[in-house]
């Protein structure tokens, strides 16, 4: 009789064990090949500016540019727009800075362009494209291709379009 009531809960408990994990496995989402891969739309940063302040009155401020689009804006002193705002690059916008990026050769520039001079503002880029990543310190002396692509950069970026952002608090 012992050996009867054994096998009876051990039976019991086998079939309960076998109708939880059937239970547990069917409210799983279905696996299909497009929830496996990872979007393309995976926001990442494409491009940082940074235009530091000087003795004068420069304009002083950080620029996010994502892949995406997405921009961060943050003026700090003296910019046209001081605070936190954000906007939407369209993708006409990010295919001429990608355009510049090739043509002018960004990635083959030295990643430092400097004086002694004390006094002057420095502008500080990060690109990341096509696997790639180089920074760049633009304080005197840079190619006048280079500063025609931070001038393209700001041209985007700050302009009526910019929303103020949420404060964070």
């Amino acid at each position: 009789m012992k050996n009867l009531i054994l096998i009876f809960f051990l039976t019991l408990i086998f079939s309960c064990n076998q109708h939880k994990s059937t239970v547990e496995t069917s409210n799983l989402p279905e696996l299909t090949e497009s929830t496996n891969q990872e979007t393309e739309t995976t926001e990442k940063i494409f491009i940082t500016m940074e235009r530091s302040p000087c003795y004068g009155q420069c304009a002083t401020y950080k620029i996010k540019i994502y892949n995406t689009g997405k921009v961060e804006y943050e003026g700090i002193k003296f910019a046209k727009k001081i605070g936190a705002y954000t906007k939407i690059l369209n993708q006409n916008q990010l295919t001429e800075i990608k355009n510049q990026i090739e043509f002018i050769k960004l990635f083959e520039m030295k990643d430092k362009y400097d004086s002694n001079i004390s006094d002057i503002p420095s502008t500080l880029v990060l690109v990341i494209y096509k696997g790639k990543k180089k920074i760049i310190l633009d304080r005197f002396g840079a190619p006048n291709e280079l500063k025609q692509f931070e001038k393209l950069i700001d041209y985007f970026v700050i302009d009526d379009k910019l929303i103020k952002a949420e404060d964070k608090n």
